[in-house]
């Protein structure tokens, strides 16, 4: 479908990031220069022989033997989260028009520093996010969206991974994923991956390239060195669970058995809608190749719901659900064709009670943010914190104790503001941090409390977006 499909590059790529890795110490004192000459030669030769296996990642804990399971009772709850977006991560940066990336422009079709009449930036979306566009890996754009996630109950991301390589701009979302798992982890959250092997395509390798296949192995290899084995990765009986948006390129398990050779565990696979019977599970996604018109109906969306959760899926141990409120995409903003429109109306409520009827172990959200797309349930303008709050009331019915309001969820915007715009004083810095922290550590009576001191105030009934 037209997700797989669209243009996912465009964006001018970020330099990689400096390496995590150690240096060699300095050498000891010259009594013991016979003792440091032995120990730097060995240093070497251990560096020779394992330079495949360093790590880029610093210090992930080993992965646990069981199955990740939520910490307040009922399903894991993901959101799918695109790492995507370059864009502004100062208010300084808002006209230059070299900071956004094709995810925001439509690939140079949009001018992101115009602004409409009511004060929006112009971007390539339907929707408007309360911050207005963002950089995917600023600091403060993470701590905005991870405090929400945990707010709101969320117990981590699902994240859309284009792979290890440095090409197109698959480097630079590679590194928003690496900014991204960092802040999860400090506020206790989980994340797992979904490949995009289309990228294999994108590249234009052939079919059966064994480059291509090289290409995914350097991938899951750079994966298993420092993602897999962190506590934090989703498992299933100690497998880290990994899903592939198809697959498109792999369509073979002896391809895949390659990909993953330098996996130990090997990961416990899903693909989409049942593709391939020998995938260890399947998830499903919003049906919009059954819209008539332009429309997805209600009827036809739930027919597909049935279809697939009575499938091949129901008789696999491993169950994930997907959730969704919408289909609203933005392609004919830059001259393409529409996959249609499925309305707000009642979905995500629809989705989420099919979903839950499956008892699955993980309820899958699609998407936090996919403005391409329209299928967001991160804060918006035209939506507000609608997902959000439905997620917080089914968190409360399996978690009597789960402590956050909706007043909280307002919270993390007038944070990102006053960074955003650099207004925080340095007592607002200081409280902006200690309620993240706080909330990072799900302790709401003391983020309350710090959020007081920022001097901030909130409103349910105000969605107070940051416009130009």
């Amino acid at each position: 479908m037209r997700r797989s499909l669209s243009p996912r590059f465009g964006a001018t790529p970020r330099s990689t990031r400096g390496s995590d890795k150690g240096r060699l110490p300095p050498p000891p004192a010259p009594f013991n220069k016979k003792l440091y000459i032995l120990f730097a030669f060995c240093l070497i030769l251990l560096t020779n022989c394992f330079s495949a296996l360093a790590v880029d990642e610093p210090g992930a804990p080993e992965y646990p033997s069981k199955t990740t399971v939520a910490d307040g009772g009922g399903p894991l709850v993901l959101v799918h989260y695109m790492p995507w977006y370059d864009g502004p991560s100062t208010k300084s940066q808002e006209n230059d028009l070299s900071v956004y990336g094709g995810h925001w422009t439509g690939w140079g079709a949009i001018r992101c520093d115009e602004t409409t009449a009511d004060r929006k930036a112009k971007i390539y979306a339907r929707q408007y996010p309360l911050t207005g566009p963002y950089d995917g890996d600023a600091e403060i754009l993470l701590q905005y969206q991870t405090a929400l996630m945990k707010i709101a109950g969320v117990d981590g991301a699902i994240f859309d991974w284009y792979g290890s390589d440095a090409v197109n701009d698959f480097g630079a979302i590679h590194e928003n994923v690496k900014a991204a798992v960092r802040v999860l982890k400090s506020a206790e959250l989980k994340f797992l991956l979904c490949y995009e092997d289309n990228t294999l395509n994108m590249r234009g390798y052939q079919k059966n390239d064994p480059a291509a296949v090289a290409a995914g192995k350097r991938s899951f290899d750079w994966a298993q060195r420092n993602w897999f084995t962190d506590a934090a990765y989703v498992h299933y009986e100690g497998r880290p669970v990994a899903l592939c948006f198809g697959p498109q390129y792999f369509n073979a398990k002896a391809q895949w058995d390659q990909v993953f050779g330098g996996v130990d565990p090997k990961p416990y696979f899903g693909d989409l809608d049942n593709r391939y019977s020998w995938a260890d599970f399947s998830y499903n996604w919003i049906p919009m190749s059954r819209a008539v018109d332009g429309v997805l109906s209600q009827d036809a969306l739930t027919n597909y719901l049935d279809s697939f959760y009575r499938g091949a899926q129901s008789r696999k141990p491993y169950r994930m659900a997907t959730v969704f409120s919408a289909f609203d995409d933005a392609y004919e903003l830059i001259g393409g064709t529409s996959y249609g429109y499925l309305d707000y109306a009642d979905v995500f409520a629809l989705t989420f009670e099919k979903a839950l009827a499956q008892s699955p172990q993980v309820i899958q959200v699609a998407t936090w943010n996919d403005y391409g797309e329209g299928t967001i349930i991160e804060p918006t303008i035209e939506r507000g914190y609608a997902e959000l709050e439905y997620l917080q009331d089914r968190q409360r019915e399996w978690d009597a104790d789960f402590p956050f309001t909706k007043e909280d969820l307002r919270y993390p915007l007038e944070f990102y503001k006053l960074l955003y715009a650099d207004a925080a004083d340095s007592w607002q810095r200081a409280a902006i941090a200690a309620a993240y922290a706080a909330v990072f550590a799900g302790s709401a009576e003391t983020f309350r409390a710090e959020a007081a001191k920022t001097g901030v105030t909130v409103d349910v009934n105000d969605l107070k977006p940051l416009l130009r």
